[in-house]
């Protein structure tokens, strides 16, 4: 799946940035975030289930999901990194990332000719 498929919610407040991705199936331990050189939050999930279903015993029956998510989101420059929090609740993961005070940039406007 895209990123555009499980991005379900993005808010953005004055102090900090919500996330909301569905990641049906998968169980808070089979996602793991990080964080990668230049800003960028990596948010990966596997899940993987078999279950053999013996209705006749000389033919049984397998049947196997699996799920694989992986998606890379640039982190706004005022994203306070060592303060990002999840959480991960009945398929959905929510992400906080909060924000630090960014002192305001002197802005020079250019005249069009």
């Amino acid at each position: 799946m895209g990123p555009s498929q499980l991005l379900k919610g993005f808010k953005e407040k004055k102090e900090c940035y919500k996330l909301k991705y569905e990641m049906p199936g998968l169980a808070k331990d089979e996602v793991k975030i990080t964080v990668e050189d230049g800003g960028v939050l990596r948010i990966r999930g596997e899940h993987k289930e078999e279950h053999e279903e013996a209705e006749d015993e000389e033919q049984p029956s397998w049947s196997s999901r699996y799920g694989y998510y992986d998606t890379r989101l640039a982190l706004p420059d005022d994203a306070k990194i060592e303060e990002i929090k999840a959480e991960m609740k009945d398929g959905v993961l929510k992400i906080t990332i909060p924000r630090s005070e960014k002192q305001q940039k002197d802005v020079k406007e250019v005249q069009v000719q």
